[in-house]
């Protein structure tokens, strides 16, 4: 069993987005999403840039089971991801933090140059599309669908010390790797206490004024 583990900096519902069919990671980490495989687990989890968790008290925002590597062609056309086409003129936010953002420009698009980002509300530059974000996303090759997934948000949780995972000090482009038998014990842990899906909004949602952490008001 494979784990692998990185800090975000960033909740917003988009990248992971945790709505629709499932949990997908089509953005930003592009060396995770290009150099993962199928079966691999990735965690993801809370940083001081995120809510003032400092280092050796992270806590899990989300984990996933990688089910599928969708290339962006294909992902934008898949009926199963046609909800996660960001919509700005649907009330609410769910719809406007679609991850689905990137429209191939003819048959087999695989390179930036191929495809369009269409308007969103996390990779849209004050000037209209982020050409910058396009070349770093699509650079990752895969889109990842996961096929289990367990996500907290501003719900994250503290793993206990003998199951914690190897997290990483600070960003790391291809998140850090936990020996198997910690891995498998972390699994079954989150397994015997949550039902897959999705346990809390994101940190950052229109419906939510302060940033928050478990509940606790953070700095």
């Amino acid at each position: 069993m494979r784990l692998c583990s990185y800090k975000m900096t960033y909740d917003t519902g988009f990248a992971p987005n945790p709505f629709g069919s499932t949990l997908t990671l089509a953005t930003c980490k592009p060396d995770i999403r290009r150099c993962k495989r199928e079966g691999d687990w990735i965690a993801g989890f809370t940083s001081v840039d995120l809510c003032s968790d400092k280092v050796g008290d992270e806590r899990m925002v989300y984990l996933m089971r990688v089910g599928e590597k969708i290339g962006f062609a294909d992902y934008y056309n898949d009926q199963r991801f046609q909800d996660k086409i960001p919509n700005n003129t649907k009330p609410g936010p769910v719809a406007k933090a679609g991850d689905n953002i990137y429209r191939p420009l003819g048959p087999n698009a695989t390179e930036p140059t191929q495809f369009e980002q269409i308007e969103n509300v996390n990779h849209w530059g004050s000037a209209g599309p982020s050409r910058e974000h396009l070349i770093e996303d699509v650079s990752g090759q895969y889109v990842l669908a996961a096929d289990e997934f367990y996500y907290f948000g501003r719900n994250a949780i503290a793993i206990p010390d003998e199951l914690r995972p190897k997290v990483p000090t600070a960003q790391a482009q291809h998140g850090w790797w936990t020996p198997a038998d910690r891995a498998e014990a972390l699994i079954a842990f989150i397994r015997s206490r949550f039902k897959p899906g999705r346990h809390g909004e994101p940190h950052d949602w229109p419906t939510v004024t302060s940033k928050t952490c478990g509940g606790v008001v953070c700095a």
